[in-house]
Parts: C-alpha cells; sequence; structure tokens
C-alpha cells in the first residue's frame, strides 16, 4: 500500500482535474451549441420578417407615415370581425369603393373611407394575412407571430396575435406585459431603437418559455409598435439535449482514454521509478551494500529528472564507499598519531625528571634544610607541584592557556636557582598571556639555556623569558647569554637532549601549527623563539576593535 500512496496522490490530483475539464467541455459545448442556434434563429427571424413585410404591407418605410398610424389606430379599435371570410355580398362595396376613390397608396383614400367600408378593409387585410401565415407555418417551425402596440396609452395592446395551435390573443385584447421583466424590449423603447432585438421570455406572449425576436416598427421617427416573433424554447432545448448528450458522451469517452494514458504514462514516467529509487535508498541504509544500490539504479532507464536522479545516487553511494574507507583510513592514522603523540609526552615527562635532574634538586634542598629550613620547606613543595605537574601532563590532550605553562616553568627555574645560585639569573619580561600551547612545550628549551647554556659558562649568565604579539602571531622568546653552540654543525651526543626537542617540535607543530626557530652564536648567546600563529577568530576579534 504504501508503495502505491504516490499513484494515489496522483489520481485523486487527476480526478478532479478530469471532473474540471469535464464540466468546462461540458458548459463549453452547451452554450456553444446554444449560442449558434440563437444566431441562426436570430437570421432565419430577420430574414422571415424582411422578407414577408407584404403580410403587414402598411408599414412601409418610405409610405406617408399616415398610413401606417391609420391602420394602426384603426385595428386598435377592435370593431371588426377578423375570423371569418368577407361574402361575395360584402365583397361588392370594398371593390367599387377601391375603383372609385383611387390608390390605397394615397392617405387620403384611408382619410375618406366611410366606417362601414373601413371594417370591411381590415377584415379583409386580416384574413389575408392570416391565409399568408398558416401557409408558412406549415414549413416552419416558428410557432407565434403578433403585432403589439408600444405607445405609452397602449402598452401591450394586440393588434394581431396568430399562433400555429389557435389560441392566440383577439385583436383588442392586451398581453400581460412588464418591461422590467423585459430589458432588451425596454431598452429598445428607451432608446427608440430600429434594430431587431431578440431574448429569453417565461410565459410570454403565451404560458411557457419562448425565444422571441422584435422589430421595432417606426412612425415619425418613433417607436409605435414591434412584431414579435416567438419559437417555443422547451422544444429547442428537448431537442438539442439529444445531440449535446451524444456530442458530450464521445468529448468525455475521449478526455477519459487521455487521462487513463496520462495515468498509465505516468506510473511508468514517475511513480514506478521513484517506487524503485525509494526501496534501493532504504535498503542501502540498512546494508550500506554500493555495488547492489548501483545495480538498482542501473535498471532505472527512464530519460528524464529521476534517470538523472538515480545516476546521482549511484554516484554518491560509491563517493559515499570511497569516503567510508577513506575515513576509517584516516581513524588509523589519527589512532597511531595519538598513540605517538602519547609517546612523546612520557619521553618528555621522563626527561623532565630524569634522575640526573632529581639527584642535583633533592641535594640541593637537603643541604639547605642545614642552612635554611624554612626555604628548604618551600623548595620541597615546589619540587612536588613540579613532579606532580608532569604526571598531570600524561593526561592533557588539549594546549593549556600560557600562564599555566609560565607558572611551571616558574617552579622549574626555582629548583634550577637553588642549584645554581648566583650563577643563574632570570628575567622575564611577559607582554602578553592569552594564548594557548601544549603543555611542557617551553621547559625542554629553557631547560637547554640553563644547562648547556648559562650552566657551561664560569662565571654564569641570565635566562631571559619573554612572550610579544604580532600581526599574526604570538611569540615565545627563551634568550641565554651562555657560552652558544654552531647551529650548522651535525648534532653529536653534547648532552643536549635532542630527542626530546624533537618531540616538542611535533607536538607543537600538531597541536597548534606552531615552529620553533632558533639562533646561536658561539661566545655570545642563544636565542629560541616559538611562534604560535593565530587562530582565526582571535585576527577577526583584533580587526573589530581596531
Amino acid at each position: 500500500m504504501k508503495r502505491q500512496r504516490l499513484l494515489i496522490q496522483i489520481t485523486a490530483i487527476v480526478l478532479p482535474l478530469f471532473a474540471l475539464m469535464t464540466a468546462a467541455v461540458i458548459y463549453i459545448v452547451y452554450s456553444s451549441t446554444v449560442n449558434g442556434f440563437l444566431e441562426a434563429q436570430n437570421d432565419h427571424i430577420k430574414k422571415f420578417v424582411n422578407s414577408d413585410y407584404a403580410l403587414f404591407s402598411f408599414i412601409d418605410q418610405d409610405a406617408d407615415p399616415r398610413i401606417p398610424e391609420w391602420y394602426l389606430d384603426q385595428t386598435a379599435k377592435a370593431d371588426f370581425d377578423y375570423t371569418t371570410e368577407l361574402t361575395e355580398e360584402e365583397r361588392i362595396p370594398l371593390d367599387e369603393y377601391e375603383k372609385v376613390k383611387g390608390s390605397y397608396t394615397e392617405y387620403s383614400w384611408f382619410e375618406q373611407m366611410p366606417d362601414d367600408i373601413r371594417k370591411l378593409f381590415l377584415r379583409s387585410y386580416y384574413i389575408t394575412v392570416k391565409t399568408s401565415l398558416t401557409n408558412y407555418f406549415s414549413n416552419s417551425d416558428i410557432e407565434d407571430v403578433f403585432l403589439m402596440d408600444m405607445s405609452e396609452e397602449n402598452l401591450g395592446l394586440v393588434l394581431y396575435d396568430y399562433n400555429i395551435y389557435g389560441y392566440g390573443k383577439k385583436i383588442g385584447d392586451r398581453f400581460d406585459i412588464d418591461l422590467s421583466d423585459h430589458p432588451e424590449l425596454k431598452k429598445l423603447k428607451e432608446e427608440n431603437g430600429k434594430d431587431f432585438v431578440f431574448e429569453k421570455a417565461s410565459d410570454f406572449p403565451h404560458e411557457g418559455n419562448y425565444y422571441i425576436g422584435y422589430k421595432p416598427v417606426m412612425i415619425d421617427g418613433k417607436l409605435r409598435a414591434v412584431i414579435g416573433v416567438t419559437y417555443r424554447w422547451d422544444d429547442f432545448q428537448s431537442s438539442l439535449t439529444g445531440t449535446i448528450q451524444k456530442a458530450l458522451l464521445i468529448i468525455i469517452c475521449g478526455i477519459g482514454i487521455v487521462m487513463a494514458v496520462l495515468l498509465v504514462f505516468l506510473y511508468r514516467k514517475t511513480i514506478k521509478p521513484v517506487s524503485m529509487i525509494h526501496k534501493a535508498v532504504l535498503d542501502y541504509t540498512g546494508d550500506k551494500d554500493s555495488a547492489r544500490i548501483v545495480a538498482k539504479m542501473y535498471r532505472i532507464t527512464v530519460k528524464n529528472e529521476l534517470g538523472y536522479l538515480s545516476d546521482a545516487i549511484s554516484d554518491l553511494a560509491l563517493e559515499i564507499d570511497h569516503y567510508t574507507k577513506e575515513n576509517m583510513r584516516i581513524a588509523g592514522e589519527q589512532e597511531r598519531t595519538q598513540k605517538e603523540l602519547y609517546e612523546a609526552k612520557v619521553q618528555i615527562m621522563v626527561s623532565q625528571i630524569r634522575p640526573h635532574f632529581m639527584y642535583n634538586a633533592l641535594t640541593s634542598i637537603a643541604m639547605m634544610c642545614e642552612l635554611d629550613p624554612k626555604t628548604a620547606k618551600e623548595a620541597t613543595i615546589t619540587f612536588a607541584k613540579y613532579l606532580r605537574s608532569n604526571m598531570d601532563s600524561l593526561k592533557q590532550t588539549s594546549p593549556v592557556p600560557f600562564e599555566k605553562e609560565l607558572e611551571h616553568l616558574k617552579k622549574y627555574l626555582y629548583i634550577e636557582k637553588l642549584r645554581f645560585d648566583d650563577l643563574l639569573n632570570i628575567e622575564y619580561d611577559i607582554q602578553v598571556t592569552d594564548f594557548e600551547l601544549p603543555m611542557l612545550s617551553i621547559q625542554p628549551l629553557v631547560e637547554n639555556a640553563v644547562k648547556h647554556g648559562v650552566g657551561m659558562k664560569d662565571d654564569g649568565g641570565t635566562v631571559r623569558i619573554s612572550t610579544r604579539e604580532t600581526d599574526d602571531a604570538f611569540e615565545v622568546i627563551i634568550e641565554d647569554d651562555g657560552v652558544g653552540f654552531d647551529v650548522n654543525a651535525p648534532k653529536k651526543d653534547d648532552g643536549r637532549s635532542h630527542v626530546g626537542m624533537e618531540n616538542t617540535r611535533k607536538r607543537l607543530k600538531e597541536m597548534c601549527n606552531a615552529d620553533i626557530v632558533i639562533t646561536s652564536e658561539i661566545g655570545k648567546g642563544t636565542t629560541a623563539r616559538v611562534i604560535i600563529p593565530k587562530k582565526k577568530e582571535d585576527r577577526n576579534d583584533e580587526d573589530t576593535v581596531s
């Protein structure tokens, strides 16, 4: 189950996207289909009204505007029967009037028309309109054509209404219309528009949902009436639904196939490689077998970021294997170095407490017991502390503050002073103490200055210990004005502790990266300088202060 978690997560992302895409496609297909149908219906309505304008022949934009106004005014009276055709007897007076009074294209022809002739004329006219519409509707899906008054005083008045199912309103009735429910019609009236407008309406002009196109009837530049042409919206939706459903089914199946292919592609190119990498890495954390994980990564052959990742993991495993072996080698070397360092410290400690030195120190203390018991007691305590410091150095694995090393040196020199008395003068010029160095690293240099420098001179001399600070290092300087020696001469068994000096050099180098520089001149003395480089933080602190 854990291996399939990524597939489940991707599926959880893809399925909502699939649903969203499907919904978007449904909306787009439906909207485009409906809009395409409405555009086609708009064109059809315009063509119908314009080509069959003779149905309402009195609406002639080029004629005397008083003629269509007469038609509308007289029709609005609704005082004639337009449901039955004229009989032969009824046609005789109408025909005679048309022959005698002249052309019906002149307003005077209508103005002089007697009332009984007017009723016959309008009755004949609307019967003709009805016959024409009946013939036309037999080959059309138009359901209703009406002529509605738009004047302020007669808004909604039915001037004519023909319905294919026979339930059109009578001339003189009124449509139940509220312009606030018909924004396009309201806008047409307010702006006195001249162009077709279209709308979807509920329960207008009759009960049900309709799509209506309105043709404005302009008289003297003002909107007087509209010709309405209607389609039943519900019939359109029912006929359209089947077509849309088939189209959507095909589209949804296509999207489903694409999504399935995408999931298979994602599984092969991402999920499966990720699972292989995950398992291989988990196994590697347990067995640390570099060859095994490299072989597993080699089986991942996808040419994408996961393929590059598998190559990188292989390289990383080989690097880890290399560095593990290297660290083991370094650890062995460090162990050997620590052992050598410990042995060097033992040698240095032993060199500081050689039997000869102990014999001389104890002899001096014994002599002082008779001459100056108080000084002898102090010397004994100092010598004991000196020995203890030497033993403690075996446990010291890190550098110690210079002040601690200086304190140990003073104990050693105190004991030597008992021995040499006035032949040994000791001077200190300590300018800086805030640095560290290996324990017992300065004493071998001081011992050489006392024993092989001043001690070899008949009238004795002075040993001077000083410290100073430079930009890059701390220095400890041991100077004597003893016999000196030739630093370039081959080493010989002259009593100097050459092994002890080499060990001291090694400890200073490994623990502090320090160097010892010795200069000497025969007959003038020797100078030993211990140069301890500053740590990086020491240099930064100094720059900040400056």
